[in-house]
């Protein structure tokens, strides 16, 4: 008899569900597939795939982990024809997976269409990429969040109908997707929240849509945010992606409102974890603590609001101002930013920034430095603290003492500023 493989990958998950999702060691009930796309049956039952070893992918067309993971997934079915077989699954419109599936050569997966989201509440994968691996009478064996773990050992493995996966994986298997790192190149978080956030800013860069996004950071808990974010790494992270991504979407949508500055920085346009936020409040609530915006970084709030002061970082870290981008043309470039590499990060946007933003003549002993430096100088220790952050970066000789002039911002529009990473 032929044994089953079952992999789902990546459900999308927007909020919680009633009931417990499944988990390794439950059978899964038979239940109907509606729709399915790619395939001579345009719908099915549950059942149906239990004739012989099969993966079912809960798929984004957006997810770029979850399409590089097809060509991984394709040699797996290649090879183990007769054994094994592949279904996505995703709760996407079924115009748009239509449309990816013409685009996309050589595609042969069946792909189910989720519309009432029946994947996805008897699942509720956490995040992206989820995959979950049953044998032939449904019962789930193992649950991953990294499809290029699922090797050659793995099905050998599942194929004797054994739970887990080996202990010793094939020679010269690696997995596909790195822990540490996305296919793009950008540093990865180990932290789910500050990855979605991380995903958002990405979506906003491709262009893909952005909503499925938006409504996880809407309906979050308020309370499971600030769990969420322990320490002041993963505040910074969180928040300065988030800045930078709600920056370049509502300004694609409407550039108009750039006309109105003072307005589009201050407007409470922005639902995180129930509650309205402004572009002002992530920045200089948040991360400058609670800091006046026109006091050059001198005076802080008297009353701040108590999710502000609950959310806010406990130390001002002046190289937020070098990953920032307001949208302007003196604006720094976006960057991914994750809390386990963000000193790092962090202390090459500030180099890389005054090294193209500020400049320093021996002759006068003068330093021309960003005027973001003038507008926050308390948050650099002022001057005395300016010319030790030049020093730092050596852009300027250890004995100078220049005078500090600041440069006048180019508030010219200007979006898509990305670097490709910082690491």
């Amino acid at each position: 008899m032929m044994r089953f493989l079952f992999i789902i990958l990546n459900i999308i998950s927007f909020g919680a569900y009633a009931q417990q999702g499944y988990k390794e060691g439950d059978v899964v009930k038979d239940f109907t597939i509606k729709k399915i796309l790619n395939h001579p049956a345009s719908s099915a039952s549950f059942s149906s795939f239990k004739n012989k070893l099969t993966i079912i992918d809960f798929f984004g067309t957006w997810c770029v982990p979850c399409i590089k993971a097809l060509p991984h997934l394709k040699e797996l079915q290649d090879k183990y024809k007769s054994e094994l077989s592949i279904l996505l699954v995703s709760n996407e419109e079924e115009s748009k997976l239509s449309k990816f599936i013409t685009a996309k050569k050589n595609f042969t997966f069946p792909l189910a269409v989720d519309e009432g989201e029946v994947f996805t509440n008897l699942f509720q994968p956490p995040s992206y990429p989820h995959s979950v691996i049953l044998n032939g009478e449904g019962k789930i064996l193992y649950i991953t969040n990294d499809a290029g773990t699922i090797n050659e050992a793995a099905i050998t493995t599942w194929l004797n109908n054994k739970p887990g996966m080996p202990d010793t994986p094939i020679e010269n298997t690696e997995p596909l997707i790195q822990n540490t790192a996305t296919p793009t190149g950008r540093q990865k978080s180990n932290n789910p929240t500050v990855q979605l956030s991380q995903d958002f800013m990405y979506a906003a860069k491709t262009g893909e849509a952005v909503t499925n996004y938006e409504e996880q950071l809407k309906n979050m808990r308020y309370e499971d945010l600030k769990t969420a974010l322990k320490n002041d790494d993963d505040k910074k992270a969180f928040w300065i992606n988030l800045y930078n991504a709600y920056t370049q979407v509502a300004l694609k949508k409407d550039q108009d409102q750039y006309k109105k500055r003072r307005s589009f920085f201050r407007g409470k346009k922005f639902v995180i974890a129930g509650k309205d936020y402004s572009l002002d409040n992530m920045e200089h609530g948040i991360l400058r603590r609670s800091k006046l915006v026109w006091s050059l970084g001198h005076f802080s709030k008297l009353f701040p609001k108590k999710t502000e002061k609950e959310l806010r970082v406990d130390a001002v870290d002046y190289r937020i101002h070098f990953a920032l981008n307001c949208g302007a043309k003196s604006c720094p470039p976006i960057a991914y930013y994750a809390p386990e590499k963000l000193d790092q990060q962090l202390e090459l946007a500030t180099k890389n920034y005054l090294k193209s933003e500020s400049s320093y003549n021996a002759e006068n002993n003068e330093a021309q430095l960003p005027a973001i430096m003038g507008w926050f100088r308390a948050d650099f220790g002022g001057k005395k603290g300016m010319r030790k952050i030049l020093k730092k970066h050596q852009l300027i000789p250890e004995d100078a003492n220049p005078k500090i002039k600041f440069k006048k911002y180019n508030w010219d529009l200007y979006l898509d500023n990305y670097k490709t990473e910082i690491e």
